[in-house]
């Protein structure tokens, strides 16, 4: 009896166990089936499409501007000389000072001058003294010559010594206006209105007719020297204008207008040298400066994206162009930025749509709405 008791004990275990198991697998099956449902909704949310706002690449005129480096120079700089020979007693001039046409740059020891210049108009008075006189005694010859009164020779020699009056009295005459010259080059002006750049000589020193007494620089106007590729020099005209920018003045632009343009190409660099004329009335731009330019080439139509379609990364310009419900990552070049656009150089073509403004979760591939 106890051994079928035992035996029907045994063979009731694997029921048992059956039994207790079942919640077990209920339990799995129940959580196998709440993380497929999750798995299947975090898919269906990856693969929702974005909701996104387009734009449509317009084309539009855009001004083309070459952009130039260049320096500021003097309209005109004189090294002033002193074309006279003398002392120097007075030079009231002094480096940055503003000086008009004319005025008084260097004062030389004037009294050999004024001496010169008195014994010059004496010698020309005592010529026209002279040169009256013969032509008087030429007249009684030429009266004797027609009574017969006077042989041809003596008639030739009286009109050859008034001849000569009247060259020795131009000749004084031309040394008197010599001498009125070098007493007013005792005085050395101006050429031109400009601000002196520097001064060469001091009270006392002695100066030749060649000696450079002062630089004299003219700055309104200034001249842009700009060096133009030769690749662009078929776009170049007159009268085109000129924008640019200094380091002394941040963010200021200026303007100017190309007035010279170089009769030829320069060899060793292969590009052509134009000059644009700039006003500057409150000198504040100095020659020597250097300039960043952009010299305006008129305008042509191309492809324009808004700002706010553009992802920038360094030096890298990207868009995300829709097509067929998709986007796609684009690299693109970007000109001149206008207003809330970017003039398009290569990468998009107009009737595009684009993504405009840029939203978190774009990338290649990405479906949009």
């Amino acid at each position: 009896m106890t051994t079928a008791r035992s035996v029907s004990t045994l063979s009731s275990l694997p029921s048992l166990m059956l039994l207790a198991a079942l919640p077990v697998l209920a339990a799995s099956a129940g959580c196998g089936r709440a993380g497929a449902a999750e798995g299947r909704t975090a898919t269906a949310a990856a693969t929702a499409p974005l909701a996104v706002a387009t734009a449509v690449i317009d084309q539009k005129p855009i001004a083309r501007a070459l952009v130039l480096t260049g320096t500021l120079t003097p309209n005109r700089k004189s090294e002033v000389a002193a074309d006279a020979v003398g002392k120097v007693i007075a030079a009231p001039i002094e480096r940055g000072m503003l000086v008009a046409a004319g005025a008084p740059l260097v004062r030389l020891d004037r009294r050999s001058a004024a001496l010169g210049d008195e014994e010059a108009r004496a010698q020309a008075a005592s010529a026209r003294t002279q040169q009256a006189l013969a032509e008087t005694e030429c007249a009684r010859a030429d009266k004797l010559f027609a009574a017969g009164a006077l042989n041809q020779a003596e008639h030739d020699r009286a009109h050859a010594q008034c001849e000569a009056s009247r060259l020795q009295a131009t000749a004084a005459a031309a040394r008197a206006r010599m001498a009125g010259k070098s007493l007013g080059d005792a005085v050395v002006r101006a050429p031109f209105r400009g601000v002196i750049a520097d001064r060469l000589v001091s009270e006392g020193e002695y100066v030749r007719a060649d000696t450079r007494v002062a630089t004299l620089v003219e700055i309104d106007p200034l001249r842009l020297e700009l060096s133009v590729p030769e690749a662009a020099v078929a776009a170049l005209t007159r009268a085109k204008e000129v924008v640019f920018e200094v380091a002394a003045f941040p963010g200021e632009r200026f303007q100017g207008q190309v007035r010279y343009v170089g009769p030829a190409v320069r060899r060793q660099s292969r590009d052509l040298l134009v000059e644009a004329v700039v006003a500057n009335p409150q000198r504040r731009l100095l020659p020597g400066m250097f300039a960043t330019a952009r010299l305006a080439l008129g305008s042509e139509p191309r492809p324009v994206v808004p700002a706010a379609a553009v992802k920038r990364e360094g030096e890298v310009d990207r868009v995300f162009v829709v097509a067929n419900g998709r986007v796609e990552e684009r690299l693109v070049a970007l000109g001149a930025r206008e207003a809330d656009n970017f003039a398009v150089v290569s990468g998009l073509n107009a009737g595009e749509r684009v993504v405009a403004p840029l939203v978190p979760g774009l990338s290649d591939g990405a479906h949009v709405r």
